[in-house]
């Protein structure tokens, strides 16, 4: 499975591919919502749409974020989170 990886200034966001159309945003050991696409959930990290405070109280201040899925690292994992 493809899943993807975003290194912040306040954690490690994660997008977890678990199912045919089912992906999972994470932060650490946080759930953050649940997607139909990596893009959706990448979608929401770049309009700090996560629910998680400290990161999107960032929203209009930082130059430096993934606007889009190309933006994060691909990572290709064996086991499901």
């Amino acid at each position: 499975m493809k899943n993807y990886m975003y290194n912040s200034d306040v954690g490690t966001f994660e997008i977890v591919h678990k199912a045919h159309l089912q992906y999972e945003l994470w932060i650490g050991e946080e759930l953050l919502g649940e997607y139909e696409s990596a893009e959706l959930a990448a979608e929401d990290v770049a309009e700090f749409n996560t629910d998680y405070v400290e990161w999107d109280r960032f929203k209009n201040e930082l130059e430096n974020f993934p606007q889009s899925l190309a933006d994060w690292t691909a990572v290709t994992e064996d086991s499901p989170r």
